[in-house]
């Protein structure tokens, strides 16, 4: 991601927590079914939200991980350590090279650990504006999408899955979840449509 681009997800702070009140709640929903059990017990290990958005999924981790860090999308080929649990929701369209963002993200997990990457989806590739509407989302938008594109649901696991092998994906919403784990896929029958793929 260009400096520029990252300034204009810097001017776009203030309205975006307004679009996330758009969000129907399915990903906060559905993401605690997937976390370790009890948030009660001990907290250990590392998560990781990538694309942290508003914060509320990294307030979510908390109480479930010793250590949550929140990165901004435009360094993802940057971030260094090793987490036990990655998450990231609709971000994952701003990036330019996926493939090579997915093989990072992945080299991130401990030789145990959780990725959850989640991202709305289009019927066909598109461009994410279409489903804004009104004045204000309409020049949000403009200024989100630029460069971006939505995958289908069948590009979307044609893309994650050479990557995350045996990964289970489910649809959230209007979203689509990859759900892997480092020694072997998560199971994801929470009522959603799931298909595991090889």
């Amino acid at each position: 991601m260009s400096w520029e681009e990252a300034q204009s997800f810097d001017r776009l702070a203030a309205e975006y927590d307004r679009l996330g009140e758009l969000d129907d709640g399915a990903v906060g929903e559905w993401l605690p079914s997937i976390l370790p059990a009890d948030p009660s017990d001990q907290r250990a290990g590392r998560a990781l939200d990538l694309g942290r958005g508003a914060g509320t999924l990294a307030v979510l981790l908390a109480d479930h991980f010793e250590q949550v860090d929140a990165v901004d999308l435009a360094g993802v080929l940057d971030i260094e350590g090793s987490y036990d649990f990655i998450v990231s929701s609709a971000a994952m369209h701003h990036v330019r090279d996926l493939p090579a963002a997915l093989a990072h993200i992945k080299s991130l997990l401990t030789p145990s650990g959780q990725a959850v990457l989640i991202d709305v989806v289009s019927p066909r590739a598109a461009n994410p504006g279409g489903w804004l509407l009104g004045g204000d989302l309409r020049r949000l938008a403009r200024d989100l999408v630029r460069g971006d594109r939505y995958l289908s649901r069948q590009h979307f696991e044609e893309v994650y899955s050479p990557v995350f092998p045996g990964a289970a994906f489910t649809q959230i919403g209007h979203a689509h979840a990859m759900c892997w784990r480092s020694a072997a896929p998560i199971s994801t029958d929470q009522g959603a449509a799931q298909r595991s793929t090889g």
